[in-house]
């Protein structure tokens, strides 16, 4: 994995570079507007800095609907639209007055160092709580309560002596005095607007009985903690999101699923609900033997007691993942167990509900444990399959977990503190109630109190009279108060907000495109530029070829360039006079001998020799361009680059043999830049990842140090032309590069230019090799990394694709002709055999040079 990776705040209102420090190679960035959360984007980190342009070239290419919802939202939210929106216009939102009183709440236990640093964000909000309660649950020292007097003596130290979580949370509710109780743990660090961000919501809407925040990792250091983030994390995105269930009637299951709102380290709740749903369950959450739940659990009885419950990403907090794989382990062991109590507790307490809570357990089985299981086989680089058994097994050992801690820790059940107080009605029964009602976006949005004998609105947008869209909002029988309808319009005609009708919206959303455009990435000359003190190694593998190889040299020494330049020639059939005279006229080149036959026993062999940070390759029937070296390496400025590949074309195109090559597919990737990192390797769930696409290795540099990376290396030696299996080892390089979490990039401008075969024949046995080391690459793959993905490749995607191409030659609309495709169907059938043949000539031959060894330059 690319670590470590930095987590910062970053607000389009403000660009400015973010130093980065040192060691970081990629920052996860929350993106604001306004203080408003948009995305979360991983950004590279280039020369020790997180830029600005990075950050807005990133939102602008994929991210523009976020961004034009928010702008919409923003501006329904003022007066009224009287004109055409400008993004310069937008501004923070208008303050809202009246906030309610707060009581924060921490629960702790034995974590001092933890506790200190959630306290010392607490302190640095910019909207002080009614008062901060630290609760201190069932401790073996007196660590935090000499913590809390002696550096925040304005807290106040609360020691609850009955372990578990939940009775923590619960003295905190016996203790507070504010209207409102916002909860955090004490490996979490607040936002500094976190409590003025919860205020604002409830201040808005008086039907708001939970809300819960963003939680956002507060470090990436170890693969633990990046894998808690690739299994799902804590967060739930950037959009604002209402649940809200109908007195009266069973619960929805989509709705039974509360853990959709967040997690119980950051959640603030309305203390008079509490009167109505009772408290937290003594018997569920950390320190009791169902290991967690407590959290979700008073999120669906907010939900079920017709309450709004309000995901809300503007209150952010940032947590501390566990740093081990034993610890996340554990993690996920007790959230599989703490699930199936969650289950059990809801499905005794709600007989109404047992439909929906079954329909919600098959859903866990089949989209989250099955799938996540299923592609940990499919794909083991994702995510560790010992991992997603934790789960499953803990959700198998929670069977009846509830209601033995229930009848331990409760025996008796009526001094539960947790007894829900609302009555069974029947106000739900009969038809839905559905009304209409016209807003005029043109004017400031009003509360829409026809909600409150409705189940739903249908809500007609206009403006200064025109129509814009219609809107179905659920209402439940509340009033949808302004900043929900803001919400909703903004989700789904942001569009027709920003551009009012236009005749020809485009035009008028290409105007705030290049508003934001110039607000964003700024016109900036002090482009970071790799330093000319960082070397290269340029290495070309030879085979008998000395013409190519001096076409090749003279174009290397016609490159445009002021640093550092190794060549390093690698001779893969030494011992015959033709490479020594052409290299007699090049003095500085230094050569090296690879008797081993095999083109990744040359360029492991030449790695081996190199002493620059940067290695380049190209191969000896290439010539490149004489700006060529300096394009490919100017993305090494990036920390999380580590092989940048160039585009290949034809050097000529004047015999059958090289149009065959081109319409075969040639050596071109495009004219246009593109970047390759771990979750474009991961987005393949079920098919085989196409590192073909990436380009090879006669147009590519890289950094040296990945000769050492244990999870790169060197070449496949099986691999490669020069042996049975023939090529692949370039596509087998790219897949280990970013399996470990590397970045490569496809730089368009970096030319060479190949001299492709000249007759059919050469040609023939090129895509005959090409076959076979395609079949043997994805074998490698299957063996070696058990990526199940290959079988798809090899079982169904090569024979449906021959199958396609034959067909469609059949019926006269494909001019290939049938020798070439007869002779890649015929190197697919040999791929298996030429591969067994390629790991016997290794055996045979022995391992080629590796970091360390001798590197045999002989002159």
């Amino acid at each position: 994995m690319l670590l470590p990776i930095l987590p910062l705040d970053y607000d389009l209102a403000a660009p400015a570079d973010i130093p980065a420090g040192d060691g970081h190679r990629a920052a996860r960035v929350l993106v604001r507007w306004h203080g408003v959360p948009l995305v979360v984007i991983q950004v590279p980190v280039v020369g020790g800095m997180v830029l600005s342009r990075e950050v807005g070239l990133r939102v602008m290419a994929r991210h523009q609907p976020r961004l034009g919802r928010e702008l919409a939202r923003h501006a329904l939210m003022g007066n009224g639209i009287s004109r055409p929106l400008r993004v310069g216009a937008h501004g923070p939102d208008p303050v809202v007055k009246g906030h309610p009183t707060i009581s924060v709440a921490v629960c702790t236990r034995d974590r001092p160092e933890d506790m200190a640093k959630c306290l010392a964000a607490i302190a640095a909000l910019r909207v002080a709580p009614m008062e901060v309660i630290v609760v201190d649950n069932a401790p073996a020292t007196e660590a935090t309560a000499e913590l809390v007097r002696n550096r925040f003596p304005q807290f106040r130290y609360i020691r609850e002596e009955t372990p578990g979580l939940d009775h923590a949370r619960n003295r905190a509710i016996a203790e507070a005095s504010g209207e409102i109780i916002a909860y955090t743990d004490d490996d979490v660090m607040v936002d500094p607007g976190w409590v003025e961000a919860l205020g604002r919501v409830f201040a808005e809407d008086p039907a708001v009985g939970l809300v819960a925040g963003l939680i956002e990792p507060a470090e990436l250091e170890t693969d633990a903690q990046a894998l808690f983030e690739r299994y799902g994390g804590f967060g739930r995105g950037c959009v604002r999101s209402y649940l809200q269930s109908k007195p009266g009637i069973p619960m929805t299951w989509d709705l039974v699923g509360a853990g959709q709102l967040g997690a119980g380290a950051n959640m603030a709740i309305r203390r008079s609900l509490f009167e109505k749903i009772g408290q937290f369950d003594p018997a569920l959450d950390v320190g009791t033997p169902t290991l967690g739940g407590g959290d979700h659990e008073i999120f669906f009885r907010c939900i079920r007691s017709g309450v709004i419950c309000l995901y809300e990403p503007t209150a952010v907090v940032r947590h501390r993942h566990r740093r081990t794989r034993e610890e996340l382990s554990k993690l996920l062991y007790s959230y599989g167990y703490a699930t199936r109590c969650f289950f059990e507790r809801e499905a005794a307490e709600f007989p109404a509900d047992r439909p929906a809570i079954r329909k919600l357990a098959r859903w866990w089985w089949r989209h989250w444990a099955w799938d996540r299981w299923r592609r940990s086989m499919w794909a083991p680089t994702w995510f560790p399959r010992e991992m997603v058994n934790r789960e499953i097994r803990g959700y198998r050992d929670g069977k009846s977990g509830y209601r033995k801690a229930r009848s331990k820790i409760v025996p008796d059940e009526s001094r539960r503190p947790d007894a829900f107080q609302i009555a069974p009605s029947n106000d739900g029964s009969g038809l839905a109630k559905t009304g209409l009602v016209v807003v005029d976006i043109d004017k400031p949005l009003r509360p829409l109190t026809e909600g409150l004998d409705r189940d739903s609105l249908e809500v007609l947008v206009r403006w200064q009279g025109k129509p814009l869209g219609r809107l179905h909002l659920p209402c439940k029988r509340t009033t949808i108060v302004p900043s929900r309808l803001a919400d909703e319009i903004s989700r789904v005609f942001w569009w027709e907000v920003l551009t009012l009708g236009d005749e020809d919206p485009s035009i008028s959303w290409s105007r705030h495109v290049a508003d934001l455009q110039d607000r964003l990435n700024p016109h900036r000359n002090d482009a970071l530029e790799l330093p000319d003190s960082v070397g290269v190694s340029l290495i070309i593998a030879t085979c008998d070829r000395p013409a190519d190889l001096r076409r090749c040299l003279e174009s290397i020494f016609a490159l445009e360039t002021k640093r550092r330049l190794q060549v390093i020639v690698v001779d893969n059939r030494p011992g015959l006079a033709g490479i020594r005279e052409v290299l007699g006229d090049f003095p500085s080149v230094e050569l090296v001998e690879e008797p081993k036959p095999g083109s990744s026993y040359a360029r492991n062999a030449g790695w081996a020799a190199a002493r620059e940070e940067i290695v380049a390759m190209t191969d000896d029937d290439m010539v490149v361009s004489p700006d060529w070296l300096e394009r490919l390496l100017a993305p090494f400025v990036r920390a999380d680059v580590a092989a940048v590949t160039g585009h290949t074309l034809p050097a000529s195109l004047e015999n059958e043999a090289e149009l065959r090559f081109e319409a075969y597919g040639g050596f071109g990737r495009g004219y246009h830049a593109r970047e390759f990192d771990e979750y474009w390797f991961h987005q393949w769930k079920r098919r085989a990842v196409p590192t073909w696409q990436l380009g090879g290795t006669g147009n590519m540099a890289f950094r040296r140090a990945l000769f050492d990376d244990p999870q790169v290396g060197p070449f496949e030696e099986c691999l490669g032309s020069g042996v049975p299996a023939g090529v692949g080892e370039d596509t087998l390089w790219f897949y280990q590069v970013l399996r470990a979490g590397h970045v490569v990039l496809y730089e368009p401008a970096a030319v060479a230019w190949h001299h492709h075969r000249v007759s059919m024949d050469g040609l023939k046995r090129q895509l005959a090799a090409y076959s076979r080391g395609h079949v043997a690459y994805h074998l490698v793959t299957l063996l070696k990394f058990r990526d199940k993905r290959a079988v798809v490749r090899l079982a169904y995607e090569l024979p449906r694709s021959m199958m396609t191409r034959v067909w469609s030659k059949l019926r006269g609309h494909y001019d290939y002709p049938w020798k070439l495709l007869a002779i890649e169907g015929c190197g697919m059938l040999l791929g298996p055999w030429a591969l067994w043949r390629s790991k016997r000539h290794v055996r045979r031959h022995g391992p080629g040079a590796r970091p360390g060894m001798d590197a045999g330059i002989s002159r």
